[in-house]
């Protein structure tokens, strides 16, 4: 769905690349850095109607004001949780997960009932766009969505469904976090890439190279737990990714 399409890449760009790290963390200390990500988010959601119009403005409008609410309502929750004494890292990353399946959910919803009920137009540059390239305007879009997912909101998953597993000397087992983070998002990158390309048997080579590369570290228990985890959270962020755009998208 060319809805979906857009509403996913708006979600990506408003919910983390326009999201910087201290906006996230202001969040807690006042409803009003929730308001303000929201605005950003609506805006972002706002510039996806250059690429699409007519009743996708609903889209957009239920999107943005459902972040809205899901957002405050979050924050609220963590935020009572704080002051109570009984917020765990655990309900932080439950409390995340629960955010971002709402927003796709959120998402998906509003893209079947606009594709259903109303007329979608797409301007002329799109059209030509397509005949340019040879490819629809909205794969193209789809693809560029998958790669962005897979780079800095898949680092922020997988750094928090691990956060809690990682051992005393995993800092020093990785290397400096930037390398382990780049490492991450271009051994996603190559999988989408091999997804794309439908070579299904390939993927496991990237992973195969990763392991020998660490293979006298994977003899610590502790060490291989933690790699094996991060390797399939990223193996399963990426290929997620894909999927979802496969089936809702247009890739």
């Amino acid at each position: 769905m060319k809805a979906f399409t857009l509403l996913f890449l708006a979600h990506l760009l408003g919910d983390y690349y326009f999201q910087p790290e201290r906006l996230a963390r202001s969040k807690s200390r006042s409803i009003g850095w929730v308001l303000l990500h929201s605005a950003i988010y609506a805006a972002s959601a706002g510039l996806t109607l250059l690429l699409l119009g007519g009743g996708y403005i609903w889209a957009v409008a239920v999107s943005a004001a459902a972040h809205l609410v899901i957002d405050v309502v979050k924050q609220l929750i963590l935020n009572t949780s704080a002051k109570q004494g009984v917020l765990t890292v655990a309900g932080e990353r439950a409390a995340f997960a629960a955010d971002q399946a709402l927003h796709v959910a959120v998402m998906l919803a509003a893209s079947i009932w606009v594709t259903r009920s109303f007329e979608l137009i797409e301007p002329p540059f799109m059209a030509d766009i397509a005949e340019a390239t040879g490819r629809s305007t909205y794969t193209l879009i789809a693809y560029a969505a998958i790669c962005l997912a897979v780079l800095k909101p898949a680092n922020v998953f997988i750094r928090r469904m691990l956060f809690t597993e990682k051992p005393d000397d995993a800092a020093a087992a990785h290397g400096s976090a930037r390398a382990g983070r780049l490492i991450g998002c271009l051994e996603r990158l190559l999988v989408v890439a091999l997804l794309a390309l439908k070579q299904y048997g390939s993927v496991a080579l990237v992973f195969t190279a990763k392991s020998i590369a660490r293979f006298r570290q994977l003899d610590d228990r502790g060490f291989a737990e933690y790699y094996i985890l991060g390797t399939l959270l990223s193996v399963v962020t990426a290929v997620g990714a894909f999927i979802l755009l496969k089936l809702f998208g247009c890739a």
